[in-house]
């Protein structure tokens, strides 16, 4: 019995293998166009996620001096609640906030948390208003609320404390 391979003309498929034109293989337009699909939708979650991950602070006084820098990108900016200056309104609260004695007006869309209070720091969550005024558009509020908080907080609870308070010299009109 012969074992050795047949690789000659005389082999069983009667062609030599190495002489047979491969075919080319043809990816199909809709593949095609299901893996850019895939693709597109991967690459703007991914943006969208790393976005929304690297939103950064300002104090209140820095974001007054970065206006217009900062344009309409979204933000989180921090100050104290300005005494006096809280209203209702029909979508949410407008206030001023206070950092290093510059104020900026809030205008916060929803309902602001259960512990918000005028000489309150706060962490607000939105934009400068399109219109080249200083007001901020807010519709996230972030309030101190806990023991927790102010431990592993301290520092910066203390520097807001300090740095966020109105200074004696400033009087408000109708307050």
């Amino acid at each position: 019995m012969e074992l050795t391979p047949r690789t000659g003309p005389d082999s069983q498929s009667g062609d030599d293998a190495s002489s047979t034109p491969r075919k080319k293989r043809r990816v199909s337009f809709p593949a095609l166009a299901l893996l850019v699909a895939v693709v597109a939708i991967g690459g703007f979650v991914m943006v969208q996620a790393l976005g929304s991950a690297t939103t950064f602070y300002r104090n209140a006084d820095e974001a007054a001096s970065q206006r217009e820098s900062l344009g309409v990108k979204r933000f989180r900016l921090q100050g104290t609640v300005v005494p006096g200056t809280v209203v209702q309104t029909g979508d949410g609260v407008t206030f001023e906030i206070s950092y290093n004695g510059v104020p900026i007006t809030i205008h916060h869309v929803g309902d602001p948390p259960e512990m918000f209070k005028e000489n309150q720091a706060v962490l607000l969550e939105g934009h400068f208003d399109a219109d080249g005024t200083t007001t901020y558009d807010s519709d996230l509020m972030i309030v101190k609320h806990s023991e927790v908080y102010k431990e592993k907080q301290q520092e910066r609870l203390n520097e807001a404390q300090v740095n966020g308070q109105i200074p004696v010299t400033t009087s408000r009109s109708g307050s």
